[in-house]
C-alpha cells in the first residue's frame, strides 16, 4: 500500500512539474492573480480579525465577552471556556480563525494537542459575510438565502460540537498557561497572525497553481471539469455557476460546510503536525449531510424569495472570507473590554 502511495505521489509531482513548465504562462498568471487576492482581499479582511480574536483569547478577555453564553452552551457542549470561546469566535471569523486559535491554545498548553482533532471538526465554519454576500447575493441574489446557509452551517457545527463533547473530554488542565495575562499579548497576537497569514497565502498560491495545471491538462484532452468538482477544490469556483435554481440551496449549504480543499489545507498549515486530515475529512462528510438536512428543514419554515430565472452574476468579484462586520464588532468589543480591564488594573 505504501509503495502504491509513493508511486501515485511521485507521478503527481512529475505531472505537476511538467505542467508548470509547459503551461508556464498560465501558471504565472495564476500566481499573480493569487498574490493580488492575498494582498487585496485576504490580508485586509482577515488580519485585524485574527489579531483581535487571538488577543481576546490569549489575554483572557473572552471570559467577559462570552460570559452570558457560557451557561447555556455548557449545557450542550461539555468543554472548557477556552474551547467554547474558540468555537464562538470561529463562527464569526470563518474557516481559518478557529484553527489559528486552536494553534494558539496548543502554544499555551501542549495538552490541547490531544483534543485538537476533535475540536477542529466543529471550530470550522463559513463566515457570515461570505455566506450572505458571496453565496446568498452572488448566487441567488437573496440575502435570506445567505442567512439560511450560514444558520445551517452554525447549527451543523453546534451538532458536531455536542457529539464530540459527549464522546470525548474536551477540557484540559490550564493552570500552567499564560492565558489571562495582558503582558505582551497584543505583540504576540500580531506576530502569530502575520505568520498564519503568510502560511495561508502560500497555500493559496500553490493550490491555485496546481488547479491551473489540472485545468490545462483537462483542456488538452477535451475533458471539461464540472463546476461542483472545481468548487470542491476551491470554493470560490462555485460562483462559476451560470444558472442555479432555488432548490440547489441545500447542496450549496453542504458545500459551504466542506469549504473546499484549498481552505482545508490553509487550515492544516496553521496547525501543522498537531492535526490529521483523515478524521477531519470524515467529519466534513457528516457536516455536509447535516447541513443539507438542516437547510431543507429551515426552508420548510422560511419562505424565501429567490428569482428562479436568475442566471448568476458573472461580474461579481470574489472576495474570499471578507468579514468587515465581524471585525468591526470585535474591534468595538475589544476596545470596551480593554478600557474595562485598564480601570480594573488601576483599582487594583
Amino acid at each position: 500500500m505504501r509503495k502504491i502511495k509513493k508511486i501515485i505521489i511521485i507521478t503527481l509531482i512529475i505531472a505537476f512539474s511538467t505542467g508548470v513548465i509547459v503551461y508556464s504562462d498560465k501558471v504565472s498568471e495564476s500566481i499573480f492573480k493569487s498574490i493580488n487576492i492575498c494582498l487585496e482581499v485576504i490580508i485586509p479582511s482577515t488580519f485585524i480579525f485574527m489579531v483581535l480574536s487571538s488577543y481576546i483569547l490569549s489575554s483572557g478577555l473572552y471570559e467577559s465577552l462570552f460570559r452570558p453564553l457560557y451557561k447555556a452552551l455548557k449545557k450542550l457542549i461539555k468543554a472548557d471556556n477556552h474551547i467554547i470561546s474558540v468555537f464562538l469566535l470561529s463562527l464569526i471569523g470563518g474557516y481559518p480563525v478557529g484553527f489559528k486559535l486552536l494553534k494558539d491554545l496548543i502554544a499555551e498548553n501542549k495538552n490541547y494537542s490531544a483534543i485538537v482533532p476533535y475540536c477542529a471538526a466543529f471550530c470550522y465554519c463559513i463566515s457570515p459575510s461570505f455566506a450572505v454576500t458571496m453565496l446568498g447575493i452572488g448566487l441567488f441574489r437573496s440575502i435570506e438565502a445567505g442567512f439560511i446557509i450560514y444558520i445551517s452551517n452554525v447549527i451543523t457545527s453546534l451538532i458536531i460540537a455536542v457529539f464530540y463533547s459527549k464522546t470525548h473530554k474536551l477540557a484540559v488542565n490550564t493552570t500552567k498557561t499564560g492565558i489571562g495575562s495582558y503582558n505582551g499579548k497584543i505583540t504576540e497576537s500580531i506576530n502569530s497572525s502575520v505568520i498564519s497569514l503568510a502560511k495561508m497565502c502560500s497555500v493559496i498560491i500553490f493550490f491555485n497553481s496546481a488547479i491551473t495545471v489540472f485545468e490545462c491538462f483537462c483542456s488538452e484532452i477535451a475533458v471539461p471539469i464540472p463546476v461542483p468538482l472545481k468548487s470542491l477544490l476551491e470554493i470560490s469556483n462555485i460562483l462559476n455557476y451560470k444558472a442555479i435554481p432555488p432548490s440547489a440551496l441545500p447542496y450549496i449549504s453542504s458545500l459551504a460546510s466542506v469549504g473546499g480543499l484549498c481552505v482545508v489545507f490553509q487550515c492544516k498549515s496553521l496547525i501543522e503536525d498537531s492535526f490529521s486530515l483523515n478524521s477531519f475529512f470524515i467529519s466534513r462528510v457528516f457536516a455536509a449531510i447535516i447541513s443539507f438536512i438542516t437547510t431543507k428543514v429551515i426552508m420548510i419554515f422560511w419562505d424565501i424569495s429567490v428569482p428562479s430565472s436568475y442566471s448568476g452574476n458573472q461580474s461579481y468579484i470574489f472576495n474570499f472570507n471578507t468579514n468587515k462586520g465581524a471585525t468591526l464588532f470585535l474591534l468595538i468589543m475589544c476596545i470596551i473590554l480593554m478600557q474595562k480591564s485598564e480601570k480594573n488594573l488601576k483599582k487594583g
